[in-house]
């Protein structure tokens, strides 16, 4: 009986020792010591933001902080101050066992530069996003609509992007009338009236096989005015 009791101590004590131990290596990993500092992007062709900005920014808030110490809340909170920056659509900040602080960060993407008393891009979500003193991007610039309506023309925009022929093609869309609009294309003199935001799928479809139909025919220089506004045709006017 006393040998079966001193096992069973023996193995308390064992068990006691592990959980120390454990709870030992696992504070060490939940308070690390920051030793330096790497930025990741997803996308590195459209640098609207730096990667020294994005460092600036994280240092930066370590130093407000007065905080070196790498824990669950810090990373928490270095994830919301880069989310504010008006470039960053989403970040994910994490650190390893040797104290590197690595932040994942995803671009927000433009979809078209907007003239309205001055430039701005509107990003893939619909929403305003500020001009980049980084990187320009090559997207359709948007005259004519107010920031109110710009919801009216999202729609269209999205399709462009979406079309590899399409968003290297159309290089400007203006509002004339009330819901009619204009789109100017790459290295072409005509204009082509698109008319309402309505039946995307078919005016744009109708406007690719005309498209290739005239390239293909070399009758493409001959017109000074394409119309789409008629939905299931597309109407020509010569020079």
């Amino acid at each position: 009986m006393k040998l079966f009791n001193l096992h069973n101590i023996r193995l308390v004590l064992m068990m006691l020792g592990l959980l120390v131990l454990l709870s030992f290596a696992n504070n060490r990993h939940h308070h690390k010591v920051l030793n330096s500092v790497h930025v990741d992007f997803l996308d590195t062709s459209k640098m609207f933001i730096t990667e020294l900005e994005v460092e600036h920014l994280l240092k930066e808030n370590l130093a407000e902080i007065q905080d070196s110490i790498l824990n669950e809340a810090n990373l928490k909170h270095f994830e919301n101050v880069l989310n504010t920056n008006e470039m960053i659509k989403s970040t994910e900040v994490f650190y390893d066992l040797n104290g590197k602080l690595t932040a994942s960060v995803v671009q927000r993407e433009p979809i078209a530069r907007v003239y309205d008393q001055g430039f701005y891009y509107l990003d893939e979500d619909g929403l305003a996003m500020p001009m980049s003193q980084n990187y320009s991007a090559r997207v359709p610039m948007v005259s004519g609509v107010s920031a109110e309506n710009l919801s009216e023309i999202y729609p269209l925009l999205l399709k462009i992007r979406e079309d590899d022929f399409l968003k290297k093609h159309i290089i400007a869309i203006r509002k004339k009338l009330a819901n009619n609009y204009i789109l100017e294309v790459r290295d072409k003199d005509f204009i082509v009236n698109f008319g309402q935001i309505s039946y995307l799928d078919q005016k744009l479809k109708n406007y690719k096989i005309f498209y290739h139909k005239a390239l293909e025919y070399k009758k493409l220089d001959s017109y000074k005015h394409i119309d789409l506004q008629f939905g299931n045709q597309v109407v020509c006017t010569k020079k």
